[in-house]
């Protein structure tokens, strides 16, 4: 006999506990768990955890123990039956297709290098008079998420954004869940230094190298999607995300033969189909 355990996610305890009686078959009242984590609303959604159970179940045959108990991937492709036409809200400018002359033999798939690794760093002038108000907000802002040993490094980018590197304890509160918290805390960061100017500036955040490690996860997920679409020869749909990570998606799969990608849906629940064509 075996014992599994499986970590469940929701707004609090309660909806923990509804995700798990409909992924285990089993009624909610009659489930024995353990809470590892309680939910927390952060600071402006900064931080903000959701609540997390454990649940051990015992097992005879491993083989049979229910998949869709398993623990949630941070992304996921689902498989969707292919459309007979493009959807409504498609957008035509990020379909990709290669197109490849006659007789020329099938190659690797052409993946571009992560947007983040192309990014190119300068110093910023020693009487630069935005870096001191970036860092002070910035460091007031770990200090109310209770983020010791704060550090903040501010560099130029080749798009003349002040490039801002975060360091401390715990930076996974920062970081969150797919990067949100850290969005929302560059878009506070935007609004907070940007109050009261003519001229705005715009401030990029990054933290322990994420965004460039968040690119390769996503080109991943694309690639290994889009050999899914080409197995079954059936379109298949990313869960939804923000416009930023759409975009990786489409440039990674720019040079993939026999697919092409587009977003349907509305915000925030636009997601990329990547396609399968003859």
């Amino acid at each position: 006999m075996a014992v599994k355990e499986y970590y469940f996610e929701g707004k609090n305890i309660d909806a923990a506990l509804d995700a798990a009686a409909a992924q285990l078959g089993e009624d909610k009242d009659m489930l024995s768990y353990e809470v590892v984590q309680t939910a927390s609303k952060g600071i402006f959604g900064i931080g903000a955890t959701l609540a997390k159970i454990k649940i051990s179940v015992e097992s005879f045959d491993d083989e049979t123990e229910n998949a869709d108990a398993q623990p949630e991937q941070e992304v996921k492709p689902v498989q969707e039956a292919e459309p007979t036409k493009l959807p409504q809200g498609f957008e035509p400018e990020k379909i990709s297709k290669k197109q490849k002359p006659k007789g020329e033999k099938n190659s690797a798939p052409i993946k571009p290098d992560p947007v983040i690794a192309q990014r190119t760093l300068t110093p910023v002038p020693d009487d630069d008079e935005n870096v001191p108000v970036i860092t002070e907000f910035i460091l007031g802002l770990l200090e109310k998420l209770e983020i010791e040993n704060g550090s903040v490094n501010i560099s130029f980018d080749e798009n003349g954004s002040y490039f801002t590197q975060i360091d401390g304890s715990k930076m996974g509160v920062l970081i969150g869940r797919r990067g949100e918290a850290l969005d929302a805390a560059q878009y506070i960061t935007n609004l907070a230094v940007n109050r009261g100017r003519d001229k705005k500036i715009r401030v990029v955040l990054d933290s322990e190298n994420y965004r460039a490690k968040r690119i390769a996860t996503l080109e991943a997920l694309a690639n290994k999607t889009a050999d899914k679409a080409l197995k079954y020869r059936k379109n298949q749909s990313l869960e939804p995300m923000g416009s930023y990570e759409r975009r990786i998606i489409h440039a990674a799969l720019s040079g993939r033969e026999h697919i092409t990608t587009y977003s349907i849906g509305t915000e925030p629940r636009r997601k990329v189909i990547v396609a399968y064509v003859k």
